[in-house]
Formats: C-alpha cells, sequence, structure tokens
C-alpha cells in the first residue's frame, strides 16, 4: 500500500469516527465547558458590577462625611460664637454689678465720713460752747457788775448759738 492510496470505506470510518467523536465532545466536554466559561465570566462581571457599585457608594459616603464635616464645622462655630455672646453678656452683668455695688459702697462711706464730720464738728461746736460758757462764768463770777462784761458774755453766746445753728 501506497502512502497515496485511497481505500474509501476505511476512510469513511475515520472521517465517521472523527464527526461521532467531535459530536460526543461538544455534548460532553464543549457546551459544559462554555456553561463553566460563562458562569465564571458572569461571576467576574457581578464582582466587577460590585466593585464599581462599592466605589460609588464610598464615593457617596464621602460627600456625605465631608457635607457632614462642613456641617458640624458651621454648627460648631456657631456655638462658639453663641458662647462667647453670652460670656461677653455675663461679663458685662458682672461688671456693672460690681460697679454699682462700688457705688452704693462709696455712697455709703461718703455719708458715713459726712455724718462723722458733722458729729465732729457738733462736738466742737458744744466743746467751744462750754469753754465760751466756762470762761463766761469766770468772767462774771469776777466782775458781776460790769456792764461791759455782760455784754462780752452776751456776744459770745450769740456767736455759740450762731455757729452752733
Amino acid at each position: 500500500m501506497n502512502l497515496f492510496d485511497f481505500y474509501l470505506p476505511e476512510e469513511i470510518l475515520v472521517a465517521f469516527s472523527l464527526l461521532v467523536l467531535l459530536f460526543v465532545l461538544t455534548k460532553i466536554l464543549w457546551k459544559p465547558l462554555m456553561k463553566v466559561i460563562d458562569g465564571r465570566q458572569a461571576a467576574v462581571d457581578d464582582m466587577l458590577q460590585s466593585a464599581e457599585d462599592a466605589k460609588r457608594i464610598i464615593a457617596e459616603m464621602e460627600e456625605q462625611r465631608a457635607s457632614h464635616n462642613a456641617e458640624l464645622e458651621r454648627q460648631t462655630a456657631l456655638m462658639l460664637k453663641e458662647a462667647r455672646d453670652l460670656a461677653t453678656l455675663e461679663h458685662d452683668r458682672i461688671i456693672a454689678e460690681a460697679n454699682e455695688k462700688a457705688r452704693r459702697f462709696a455712697e455709703a462711706g461718703e455719708e458715713k465720713a459726712r455724718r462723722a464730720h458733722e458729729q465732729s464738728l457738733s462736738e466742737s461746736r458744744e466743746a467751744i460752747i462750754a469753754l465760751a460758757l466756762g470762761a463766761a462764768s469766770i468772767i462774771v463770777e469776777s466782775s458781776m457788775d460790769s456792764e461791759k462784761n455782760r455784754e462780752i458774755i452776751e456776744s459770745v453766746l450769740q456767736k455759740a448759738g450762731a455757729s452752733h445753728g
């Protein structure tokens, strides 16, 4: 048999065998293999979609976090301003109250000093009157008849009464 000899029934058998083998491989291996590959491709596509969704969710969360942080900073600044305003009002109230107490204390001190001064003047006048009366009584005792002495006593008594009233 020569290499180029051709025997048809054998060739048909080989071709038929190849077709059967191809059919069997297609049914048994190719379709299940394609199902597995398609299933894995679908799983990979799902994972990629999930990753994209996760990226989108993370971006949205970052936006919300940034917005939330900005709102917190705004609220914090507002609360600090309100606290400063309240502190300023309280400071002003305390200062006004302290000034009022100091004014009342100073007025009370001035009133007390004025009364002490008046009492001191009154005591001094009383002492002067007592001295004048003592001097007058001594003068009167030494010369009771003299008209001049009476005038002096009356003058002293009038001056003491004028400075006293």
